[in-house]
């Protein structure tokens, strides 16, 4: 059973994507970031000196990932941690780069310096997206909802390098960074996320971003409207 709430030009489903795609139709663009298959310890408890926080482990990052039903439902694709599942894409895309050291100096940081992004639009340059994204960065200035979040000014930038589509599809939503991006920028947004707690997470600030977003000071947002499917 699959779940859907409307919340203005977004549509966020509760459920397994693969059990949901054949309900929606197909977008201008995907950009999302999957789980990698790489059984990521999420026990973030012993970083930021003792501030971090244990996370529940990502549903399917035990088992490898194969992204070719993505490619069939957009025009244009950005999906990052590519680089562990690349053999399974095309190779005539290109790659954006994120830059979580920001200046580049040397960090002890316990994540990796940078993540990559597969792109399916063809480009010679090599893109990249530097932004401090440790530490206090990562952990307060946005709030720590989810043990991948990435920035929301990073995906801003990744619906830029995908042309600025006027409809984005995320089916790996996790905490609704990929729709608060859409909303600051007043794009149609589709979401996925398969774990309740992540979803509440992404509807709220979803909801809260598109009041932000208006230019006349914001009315009460009204309730989502929910709807219940069987699949």
């Amino acid at each position: 059973m699959a779940e859907k709430v409307v919340i203005g030009n977004a549509e966020l489903w509760h459920g397994d994507c693969r059990e949901v795609l054949p309900l929606l139709p197909k977008f201008d663009a995907v950009i999302t970031d999957p789980p990698y298959g790489m059984a990521l310890d999420t026990d973030y408890s012993g970083i930021d000196r003792g501030r971090g926080k244990e996370y529940d482990r990502v549903i399917g990052d035990d088992e490898p990932f194969d992204p070719g039903f993505l490619l069939p439902l957009a025009k244009v694709h950005v999906i990052w941690g590519a680089q562990y599942f690349a053999q399974k894409l095309p190779e005539n895309g290109g790659w954006l780069v994120f830059n979580k050291r920001g200046d580049g100096k040397p960090s002890q940081i316990c994540f990796g310096d940078c993540e990559l992004a597969w792109s399916s639009i063809r480009r010679q340059s090599v893109r990249m997206w530097s932004q401090v994204w440790h530490g206090p960065a990562r952990w307060h200035y946005e709030g720590a909802y989810h043990p991948t979040q990435k920035s929301i000014g990073l995906m801003e930038w990744c619906i830029e390098q995908a042309g600025n589509p006027r409809t984005v599809f995320d089916p790996y939503m996790g905490s609704g960074t990929t729709g608060v991006a859409c909303a600051r920028m007043g794009l149609q947004f589709v979401g996925i996320e398969r774990e309740r707690k992540y979803f509440d997470i992404a509807c709220e600030r979803i909801a809260r971003a598109q009041a932000q977003g208006q230019l006349l000071p914001p009315e009460p947002v009204a309730a989502p409207e929910q709807q219940t499917m069987e699949l």
